[in-house]
């Protein structure tokens, strides 16, 4: 007899199924109905019954996706826990706002989130598509079909399913645990899982749909293509294509550096990009599609370049989908710092038939068009703006290529161990591997951005094209050389970047005002390239003086949890801040005031003042920053803590701060007994109003309280005892075995501070003791500090504002300009 429980809401669930599938069979249908309607095009009446017959079904689809939103959002906002997806991703204590990132954080939210602007999109080119809808269409409702497959949760066996459906039932995915064997198993279920604390941050309630966004937004651009290679018509595609990408750059590049605006205000790599798989999975689809929208414009003026540019409208989708792959299957979860989702093994063969499918599409219609397709057989001129618009597409290609194969690694090295014997190289640097190369990439692309737009397309007047380009060069170079020699940047590459960056700035502005006559529609280009170039001076700015002031003076070595020479590397850049104690770093004086937990947040939130004075010292400025953590949140190992940046912000800099470890508020009350310590040569433990360093062992035991016996095997640890102002003493501890079965110990103290230790357990495998501490007074509160100075980072904010901005307006030229459709 069926278990009949209690409380559960079925009927929501129930109805968010019943959307899943009408979802899927109407994307199916509309793709179908479009596809018919563009094969039977000889037969005017039929075809549109079919068009008809695609429109209603897609609009019907897009119903369907809204209720699944809908649904899905009414069981968080409810918090419906005998369902999976809301258990697993949301609990009691987060405030509205965080509910939306509840959804988005799963798997099936943000697939879900992706098919909802695909449907946004298609209704636009449904309406605006003209006499390429019935094509384009049945593409767009293709991928709708493939997105909604990964909704469907069709379970064959444990190790095959379609998809996993957002409205699942706890019991049903955790079948056979012994609390579903109660009727009333809800009232044993009083929170849920909760969200990600990484994902507790403004950035996550904007930045993923606004990427996402970006994302299905490429589909429009591989839409039109396929459309175009499909009824083999080269010329009445361009003008939409150019629109929607000029649109995607905007859209997609925006979500990237919204990525980065969160990195920078929630992860604690210190700064804004790390070459995190994650990121370089979003950035070379990016790179690919301006590649694609420089290729087509050069068809557009030249008819040169259009296999090309299908090739790279075709690469740009299938990276979108190959980039989903990378962070959905699991392939990335041990290299990325935010591959959040877990549960993606199952993805793994989907999506690889998925990228296959368009894959399949592509060179398909590539191969059948392959003898027809538009040529010009003359090579360009080399002063012509065309053949460096095509250089620097390739370039942008090549830079796409070394940063997906780098970041694929973990995909391709174990068929690279296959054949070769041998394990590929790992990046211990990433960051400078990376840059190795992209600062080159950054360097030819800044100077092609300020040069092309004085070359004419076909052939240029070579003599006033260089006059102008040598007049904004020379200039240029001064600019560098001023921002270089103030700012300290002698670096050869990091000269050149400054240079090219300076050369871009001066020559698109000039551009702008003296041969486009500052007309506001005619200046994108310009404005793309000038924001471009400044985003490029930003970078540099900010990371080449990037500078430390958190400088560890005291020698103290924290425990991040790596190894030994990891912990001794990153603690040269922590300061360790005892409450009310002032310490000086950089141009300030920083003292630490406490801590506090503001109602409805589980976030600490750690008071840190900084003052600076001048030579007589009299404050000058004086400021306080509040770095907060999760400390000890659910999913969390006691005393962990998960830290979240507080930065000062100036027109010329930023100060970013982080804890990294604490013992406040009620981690003060609780140390009264003896703690264990698992310590190793060199680490070192937090005291009172100190810290004491293990200095090893040794087998020459000198302290006088141990009285030797027979049979014993004594050794003595070292631990030096140290405060703020260096070491005040020497511990020895000895911990003795006698007679080789029983364990003994004599302990050592220090009665100045009241401290108690001694070795309980010698790890010999690991060279390691277990030393006990006890301190008999109330600790004093303290904070792990880190900071750093970033010079000139509103540089790169405004660099990226100004060429959205210019891709905007480029986007509504094209969009307001009338132009002629060769025929």
């Amino acid at each position: 007899m069926d278990t009949q429980y209690i409380g559960e809401h079925l009927g929501p669930g129930q109805l968010g199924h019943f959307f899943v599938i009408t979802s899927f069979v109407a994307a199916l249908f509309s793709s179908f109905a479009y596809f018919r309607s563009a094969q039977t095009e000889h037969d005017a009446s039929n075809s549109k019954i079919w068009l008809l017959l695609g429109r209603n079904a897609f609009v019907i689809h897009a119903a369907m996706v809204a209720g699944i939103f809908i649904t899905l959002f009414y069981l968080i906002t409810n918090h419906y826990f005998e369902y999976h997806y809301v258990w697993d991703h949301s609990d009691l204590s987060l405030s509205p706002k965080y509910l939306l990132s509840c959804f988005w954080e799963g798997q099936q939210g943000s697939f879900l989130l992706w098919s909802i602007w695909h449907c946004v999109l298609g209704l636009i080119v449904m309406a605006t598509a003209k006499g390429l809808e019935s094509r384009t269409m049945s593409i767009i409702a293709l991928v709708q079909v493939l997105l909604a497959t990964m909704l469907l949760g069709f379970h064959f066996s444990p190790e095959f399913n379609i998809g996993s459906s957002p409205f699942i039932l706890l019991r049903d995915k955790m079948q056979g645990a012994p609390i579903f064997e109660m009727p009333n198993y809800l009232e044993r279920i009083q929170d849920g899982n909760g969200l990600n604390i990484l994902l507790q941050n403004y950035w996550m309630v904007i930045h993923p749909p606004v990427l996402f966004l970006g994302f299905a937004s490429t589909l429009i651009p591989f839409a039109y293509t396929i459309a175009a290679l499909w009824k083999g018509e080269y010329n009445s595609w361009v003008r939409e294509t150019r629109i929607w990408s000029l649109f995607s750059g905007a859209i997609l590049g925006t979500g990237i550096m919204m990525g980065g605006a969160w990195a920078y205000e929630s992860l604690t790599f210190g700064g804004y990009w790390a070459w995190d798989p994650v990121e370089n999975a979003s950035l070379v689809p990016w790179l690919t599609l301006i590649a694609a929208l420089h290729t087509l414009i050069i068809y557009k003026a030249t008819g040169r370049s259009f296999i090309l540019t299908t090739v790279l409208f075709g690469v740009t989708y299938l990276l979108i989908w190959y980039s989903t792959f990378l962070t959905r299957t699991g392939v990335l979860g041990e290299t990325s710092v935010h591959a959040f989702t877990g549960e993606g093994q199952s993805l793994y063969w989907h999506l690889l038939i998925v990228i296959g499918v368009l894959l399949a599409i592509t060179v398909g219609l590539l191969i059948k068009r392959w003898k027809g397709l538009p040529r010009v057989k003359n090579e360009e001129q080399l002063s012509s703006r065309e053949f460096w618009m095509f250089v620097g597409s390739i370039i942008l290609f090549l830079s796409a290529l070394h940063i997906i194969l780098a970041t694929s690694m973990p995909v391709w090295a174990p068929l690279y161990e296959t054949f070769t014997g041998k394990k590929p190289a790992n990046f211990l640097d990433p960051v400078q591997y990376y840059n190795s190369v992209q600062v080159w990439v950054a360097i030819i692309i800044a100077i092609l951005s300020a040069t092309t737009l004085y070359l004419k397309f076909k052939k240029s007047d070579g003599k006033k094209a260089w006059k102008k380009i040598g007049i904004t060069g020379v200039i240029g170079l001064l600019l560098a050389f001023v921002i270089g020699f103030t700012q300290k940047i002698d670096a050869p590459q990091y000269a050149l970047l400054l240079f090219a960056t300076s050369f871009s700035l001066v020559a698109n502005l000039y551009y702008a005002i003296a041969i486009q006559k500052s007309k506001i529609k005619k200046l994108g280009a310009a404005l793309t390239h000038f924001g471009f170039a400044l985003s490029l001076l930003g970078i540099l700015l900010s990371s080449y003086n990037k500078e430390v002031i958190s400088l560890n003076t005291l020698g103290v070595v924290f425990n991040f949890g790596g190894t030994q020479a990891e912990n001794m590397e990153e603690s040269r850049e922590n300061v360790l801040l005892y409450k009310d104690v002032p310490v000086v770093m950089g141009d300030y004086t920083v003292t630490y005031l406490g801590d506090s937990i503001p109602e409805n947040d589980a976030r600490t939130f750690f008071k840190v003042n900084y003052v600076k004075t001048d030579d007589a010292g009299k404050v000058v400025e004086e400021f306080m920053l509040y770095p907060n953590a999760f400390v000890n949140a659910k999913g969390m190992d006691q005393g962990s803590l998960s830290a979240n940046p507080a930065s000062k912000h100036y027109l010329s800099k930023d100060i970013f701060t982080y804890v990294n470890s604490y013992l406040a508020g009620d981690a003060v009350a609780a140390d009264k007994d003896y703690k264990s310590h698992i310590m190793k040569k060199g680490d070192t433990v937090y005291l009172n109003n100190g810290y004491m360093v293990f200095g090893g062992f040794d087998r020459r035991v000198n302290n006088p309280n141990y009285v030797e016996e027979n049979g014993d095997i004594a050794v003595e640890g070292i631990l030096n005892v140290y405060d703020l102002e260096g070491q005040i003493d020497t511990l020895s501890p000895v911990f003795i075995l006698r007679n080789q079965k029983f364990i003994t110990h004599v302990a050592d103290t220090m009665e100045s501070m009241k401290l108690h230790t001694y070795i309980a357990k010698v790890i010999p495998e690991q060279e390691a003791a277990e030393v006990m501490v006890h301190e008999d007074k109330a600790a004093k509160e303290y904070i792990v500090l880190k900071a750093l100075l970033f010079p000139y980072i509103n540089v790169l904010w405004v660099g990226i504002i100004v060429m959205v901005l210019g891709f905007l307006l480029s986007m509504w030229n094209r969009m307001t300009k009338k132009e002629k459709v060769k025929k």
